[in-house]
């Protein structure tokens, strides 16, 4: 909401010129005074709304800054968290950095024992070889003893008791051969099954090589991205915290914005406070300024506002005439007469209302006001309103259609409507023989224009309905105003 420019008013007389005392009557002289008046008491309203519109925008801002405070708060803490979280995970990575080094150490030289299984196992494939022809050497001599001991025994059997000893060793000599052929079968496995698991170590040997490459590969390529890691948490913990001091400065702008805020906001109440006196004071001005023209009407008989007095008593007594007509046709019952519920009209703006009198008075009022407003030249509108001030049926140039603008609304579409501002409402109220008003009256394109207002009351039956309200510009006393 933006605060709108203050309504300016001017009201050339200067009732101090002796040539304007001399030729104008007292009520003539007083009448500047009431427009000054209305023009003062619309500008202390134009003031008024200017601060409350302050005070809602300084609400609309303070609620902003709570947010931001409540936002900034909220950046503060997951920063904070966010720091802490990279802190913790960047020791964690160092430390684990660490582990994986050690572990790569290990690694590769489990990889260079694991490699250089199969140049080893070659060798002792070689050894084997040479154990194996070595046995088959052991194996053949144990075979060919074993032959010489058969032939000795059979020698020693020929000799008879001569060869007897001879025969003793033969037989020993032969279980020698039989155990070294047996000694030699036993390596002669062994060395078999030694050989297989050679040939097994060093086919796995080959097959593992590329393996363990590929093994020292990732787990070099593990160290690097841990110690990325650890780096680029780091730089994050750093940018954090540069983007925590920015949140700081932010924090204590956000208090700086709340103390501003409560000093505009001190500073527009109490200017609210004196405002809302002011327009006390110019409503207690205007109530002494009014009532001092009213007396000046009453004493003053042949004022110029005596005539227009006149005319609008006339014109309250033909409505109320027209009204008991209505009542004892039947056109409409006193129920709904005096009845003053209103029913919005749906889409309106300004928005309009019904009556249950509504129908009845646009069929007999319109004859009535119109002729009515050939009485003078100045006269601008006259029109029924009942006790609060609800104007059914208006001159037909206050009656048109509404439109999609609101502005040509206010001003042309004057009917339906409910004036319930200090106007309209003493106008409808009021059961004094007449009561003048001054007051600004909006006429759209033209501006805020002074004028007065002279109404008196329509009682029915003895019941007092409403008034009849005549506006009328005085261009003696009243100059155009603008907004």
């Amino acid at each position: 909401m933006t605060a709108q420019p203050l309504p300016v008013a001017t009201v050339p007389t200067n009732p101090a010129d002796p040539a304007i005392v001399a030729d104008t009557s007292l009520a003539e002289e007083i009448a500047p005074l009431g427009y000054l008046v209305a023009d003062l008491a619309a500008f202390v309203d134009g003031i008024d709304g200017n601060a409350r519109a302050n005070l809602v925008q300084i609400d609309t801002l303070r609620r902003a800054t709570q947010d931001f405070g409540g936002a900034i708060a909220a950046l503060h803490d997951g920063f904070r968290s966010l720091g802490t979280s990279a802190l913790e995970t960047e020791a964690a990575a160092a430390e684990r950095l660490d582990a994986i080094a050690e572990n790569g150490r290990r690694y590769q030289e489990l990889s260079a024992w694991g490699t250089g299984i199969g140049p080893r196992t070659e060798d002792l494939e070689h050894v084997l070889s040479r154990i194996v022809a070595s046995n088959d050497d052991i194996t053949r001599i144990a075979r060919q003893v074993n032959i010489l001991a058969i032939n000795a025994s059979i020698e020693a059997a020929r000799a008879g008791d001569a060869g007897r000893g001879f025969a003793i060793v033969a037989e020993a000599v032969k279980d020698l051969s039989h155990k070294t052929a047996d000694a030699a079968g036993g390596i002669r496995t062994a060395v078999t099954s030694l050989d297989g698991w050679t040939r097994t170590m060093r086919e796995d040997s080959r097959r593992l090589t590329p393996e363990f490459a590929r093994g020292l590969e990732i787990a070099a390529s593990t160290q690097d991205a841990v110690a990325m890691i650890a780096d680029q948490m780091s730089a994050a913990r750093t940018r954090i915290e540069a983007l925590e001091t920015s949140v700081n400065i932010l924090a204590t702008a956000e208090r700086d914005v709340g103390e501003v805020c409560d000093i505009i906001d001190m500073g527009t109440r109490h200017t609210a406070t004196g405002v809302d006196e002011a327009r006390n004071r110019t409503s207690h001005m205007m109530d002494r300024c009014e009532a001092l023209l009213q007396r000046v009407a009453e004493v003053e008989a042949d004022g110029p506002d005596r005539p227009f007095i006149a005319h609008a008593q006339t014109i309250a007594g033909r409505i109320a005439a027209a009204f008991e007509t209505a009542l004892e046709t039947g056109q409409i019952t006193e129920e709904d007469l005096f009845d003053t519920r209103l029913a919005a009209i749906p889409g309106s703006v300004p928005p309009q209302f019904m009556a249950r009198h509504s129908r009845l008075t646009d069929t007999v009022v319109p004859p009535i006001i119109e002729n009515a407003l050939r009485f003078d030249p100045n006269i601008l509108f006259t029109c029924p309103c009942d006790r609060q001030g609800y104007i059914a049926t208006h001159n037909r140039k206050f009656s048109a259609l509404q439109s999609d603008d609101p502005a040509w609304n206010a001003a042309n579409c004057r009917n339906r409507r409910l004036f319930d501002d200090r106007t309209g409402r003493q106008a409808g109220a009021s059961r004094a023989p007449f009561l003048m008003q001054v007051y600004r009256r909006d006429m759209g394109a033209q501006g805020m224009v002074m004028m007065k207002d002279i109404s008196a009351p329509i009682t029915v039956r003895g019941r007092h309905w409403g008034g009849l309200r005549i506006g009328y510009r005085n261009t003696v006393q009243e100059a155009p105003h603008r907004v």
